[in-house]
């Protein structure tokens, strides 16, 4: 072998050494900072004393630029620099760690007499996005949290309960993949209030209500045990918890859904006399999470409506002719829509886009022999979350594939 044959040999050696190092050599350790959610509540006070503690690894946070409300959030302090500018509330706590403290109003009435969140001398219900305000994290780069929600309850408050999975230590576990900021959303439940649970497949199931209230809630669970299985194979994605509170007056008299939660008024049927259902609207918003961009809101609201009806007929509590007289029910309410493109969809207009996407199932069950339908379009949407008619096509092709001429209809120009 010449020198530089045995030099070039050598020298591949080396860099094939080098790179196996590198390729054994461990990932770096995770940056990762605890943070510690405090909610204490007060029976007759309309408000919530709110602590956001970062604690361990707080070196990774250097700022959290908060949303705050001047009408619901209040009395702000903290440890470390703290400057109000309007809507926003600019934090920058301690590498040490350090403690923002606020008030937060909970009662709030959507129209004269009626409320989504409301606290009295006996129970609270109220969204944890409204209390603790949402923020902007500058972190270290490849930081993330480990976040935790404890409440301080009065006495004689039994109970409270959350979207979230709880702790050994009693507290309830924040983590959402998705954001490196963790922060407890979705509604939350308290004081006098019984609770209702169940393992389902993949999901906790819990349903929460004032004792006394009127809210069935063996009924509702019941009702959850029957249609999930069919909620979790249509759209495979299921939360590990879900939490339905109830109340009766003075609550608005609806349906809210949060990111793992939701609110149904005690006097709301699970399945109206039209054979639709609040309940399960509700709850396939809160499992596709799909959202509409401008003028596709009917995309959102029309898949939801469509799997309101779907799923229980899937699950055998509705016959093909209760089907079908539901189909025309829907195109009945839907008659005069001339177009689904909307900022925000209408009742009508929900129901007439739940119509178009059972023609587009029915479409791609035709075309596919029965191998694919609408579900298969839905999980893609599922991937995007915020999703156009542009979005709706693409998938309904590549499900397809080729051009699902359901949605050519003049609705949708």
């Amino acid at each position: 072998m010449s020198p530089a044959t045995y030099a070039r040999s050598a020298l591949a050696a080396l860099l094939l050494a080098i790179g196996g190092l590198v390729a054994a050599a461990p990932a770096p350790a995770p940056r990762v900072f605890h943070v510690d959610y405090g909610i204490a509540l007060t029976p007759g006070v309309d408000e919530a004393v709110v602590t956001i503690r970062i604690g361990k690894g707080a070196e990774h946070v250097r700022r959290l630029n908060f949303r705050i409300d001047p009408k619901r959030h209040t009395q702000l302090r903290a440890d470390g620099e703290l400057a109000i500018e309007g809507n926003r509330a600019i934090w920058q706590p301690p590498a040490r760690g350090g403690t923002l403290t606020l008030h937060s109003k909970i009662n709030h009435q959507r129209r004269k007499g009626d409320y989504d969140a409301h606290i009295n001398r006996s129970w609270a219900i109220f969204r944890g996005d409204d209390v603790i305000p949402a923020a902007k994290a500058r972190l270290a780069k490849g930081a993330t949290s480990r976040a935790h929600l404890r409440f301080a309850l009065p006495p004689g408050w039994t109970n409270v309960d959350t979207g979230w999975p709880k702790g050994e230590d009693g507290r309830f576990i924040i983590d959402n993949p998705q954001r490196a900021f963790d922060r407890p959303v979705g509604w939350m439940i308290a004081g006098e209030v019984g609770t209702r649970r169940d393992q389902v497949g993949a999901t906790e199931l819990a349903v929460g209500a004032p004792k006394g209230s009127g809210l069935h809630r063996l009924d509702v669970l019941t009702f959850l045990n029957f249609v999930w299985p069919e909620m979790e194979s249509a759209l495979g994605k299921v939360p590990p918890k879900l939490l339905v509170v109830g109340a009766a007056d003075p609550m608005w008299r609806g349906g809210l859904s949060s990111p793992n939660s939701m609110f149904l008024h005690a006097e709301r049927p699970l399945v109206s006399e039209n054979g639709t259902s609040a309940l399960l609207h509700e709850l396939v918003h809160i499992v596709t999470r799909v959202r509409g961009q401008p003028k596709d809101d009917w995309i959102a609201e029309g898949i939801a409506e469509f799997y309101a009806g779907e799923l229980l007929y899937r699950a055998g509590g509705m016959s093909e002719a209760r089907h079908d007289k539901l189909r025309r029910w829907l195109l009945d309410w839907g008659k005069d829509v001339k177009s689904l493109r909307l900022d925000r969809s209408t009742g009508p207009v929900t129901a007439r886009a739940a119509v178009l996407l059972q023609d587009l199932d029915r479409e791609i069950r035709r075309r596919t022999d029965d191998r694919r339908d609408l579900d298969d379009v839905v999980r893609k949407l599922m991937r995007i979350g915020k999703v156009s008619l542009a979005d709706l096509r693409t998938a309904a092709q590549e499900v397809i594939g080729g051009k699902a001429t359901t949605l050519d209809s003049p609705l949708l120009r």
